[in-house]
């Protein structure tokens, strides 16, 4: 690896070797892979400027990149909700897609992304997983544990067309967008305090079974590896917030590693 590519950035190993034969086509390819995952960016955090510098150092490198949902603390894609942080991370994603892959997934905490730019992506997904054709998988990964009732009933009410258009047209809709933010804090707290195994590898095995060699999942911010080489394996991804750190998968030798931003 190239570390010269990465000005301020300093690697460290993540995980172990995993199955290493891939295709040549699709996202990942035998191309290295760089994984983003719940930044979670706003001005109240106060964190907007390290992402940028983050962003301006990957435009010095030609991997492909995945933003895994929860990118920004709260983003509705509409007109009114939209701020800078949003126009300059589209800006910047239009303009690095012209030379290398670009993919996106809605979190929880991004509203309508999908249908309202998904031209600023290579792929853009709003749906529970994206599957390319090399045979990775990425998810955002809060529709992993079925378990959580109240925050998979949350998303079916907030996440659907009749919201789009409260959101979109009613002098309400401002309010509203600031009550979906503080609803999120409270959907799941029982389920933010440990990592539900047993649902994420029940999910990982259904995904095995539909052929998937590699998945990578964000949301839950910690790391976790299920299966190992020679079968497939999941990834759960560390979030960016607090860390600094996003991942890199080399579809090459199938090494997965953490990125360290210093």
């Amino acid at each position: 690896m190239d570390s010269g590519r990465f000005a301020g950035l300093r690697f460290r190993d993540h995980q172990c070797d995993v199955d290493g034969d891939r295709g040549n086509s699709g996202i990942g390819g035998r191309k290295p892979l760089i994984l983003i995952a719940d930044a979670h960016v706003s001005k109240v955090r106060g964190n907007a400027p390290a992402f940028f510098r983050l962003l301006e150092a990957l435009a010095r490198c030609d991997d492909d990149l995945v933003f895994m949902g929860d990118i920004f603390d709260l983003w509705v894609a509409l007109p009114r909700y939209e701020n800078e942080l949003h126009r300059r991370f589209l800006a910047w994603c239009r303009r690095e897609r012209r030379r290398r892959v670009i993919g996106f997934l809605e979190g929880n905490r991004e509203f309508f992304v999908a249908a309202s730019h998904k031209s600023a992506f290579s792929w853009c997904s709003p749906g529970p997983w994206y599957r390319d054709r090399a045979g990775l998988l990425f998810c955002h990964g809060d529709q992993i544990n079925q378990k959580d009732y109240r925050y998979l009933t949350f998303r079916k009410i907030s996440k659907n067309r009749v919201a789009r258009l409260i959101l979109k047209v009613l002098p309400l809709g401002p309010a509203l967008a600031e009550h979906l933010k503080r609803r999120l804090k409270y959907t799941n707290p029982a389920f933010r305090r440990r990592l539900p195994v047993e649902q994420i590898e029940a999910f990982a095995e259904a995904r095995f079974r539909d052929g998937v060699r590699t998945a990578f999942a964000g949301h839950f911010h910690r790391s976790y590896t299920y299966g190992g080489p020679p079968g497939p394996q999941m990834h759960t991804l560390p979030g960016w917030i607090g860390t600094g750190r996003v991942s890199r998968y080399n579809a090459e030798d199938g090494r997965l590693e953490s990125l360290l931003l210093v």
